[in-house]
């Protein structure tokens, strides 16, 4: 049987992090059911979206789809392709009747353009953070409010969760001397 420190960092992952997944999977019905909900992760460009999102996918077995493959590029206000993002969702939820995770900045903005809205909606953010968007997060957080119409908040300080990985490294690394 493989223990904790035979994986080192791959099974670490901020508290913050578990808790998040048990209410998802409270949600989708676990173990009994899985409900076909679109959950949707947001927040400010470079809060740790993305890695919340890769993460959850793999400990829920469900897809994720990244709005940043359907930036159309060099767009100013940001907008996207929404007929391809349209096909991603019928694809990856309606179709085989899944879960799935979308995430990206300005979320629920994108799946209004293409008539959707998340149905268990994550609101990210970081300690310390200043993102690179803030003109267009503060007119998207006023008209649409993410964080208050969020399921769950989850904070994060990378400081912490970077310790924690360095630990488990030293202490793999440690293991395998003797």
């Amino acid at each position: 049987m493989t223990q904790h420190n035979d994986l080192g960092p791959l099974l670490i992952a901020p508290p913050s992090y578990l808790t998040l997944r048990k209410k998802i999977r409270e949600a989708l019905g676990f173990p009994k059911e899985r409900r076909p909900l679109l959950i949707g992760i947001d927040g400010a460009d470079g809060a740790g979206k993305s890695s919340l999102a890769a993460w959850l996918s793999w400990q829920l077995e469900m897809p994720a789809i990244h709005l940043d493959i359907y930036i159309v590029q060099e767009s100013d206000p940001l907008t996207w392709r929404l007929g391809d993002l349209a096909r991603a969702l019928e694809g990856a939820q309606l179709a085989s009747r899944r879960p799935v995770l979308v995430e990206g900045v300005l979320l629920l903005h994108a799946l209004e353009g293409v008539g959707r809205d998340s149905d268990f909606h994550v609101f990210v953010e970081r300690d310390n953070h200043r993102p690179c968007m803030r003109e267009d997060l503060e007119a998207y957080f006023k008209r649409y409010r993410p964080r208050e119409r969020a399921n769950h908040v989850l904070t994060w300080s990378s400081a912490d969760h970077d310790a924690r990985l360095v630990q488990a490294h030293l202490d793999s690394k440690w293991n395998e001397e003797l």
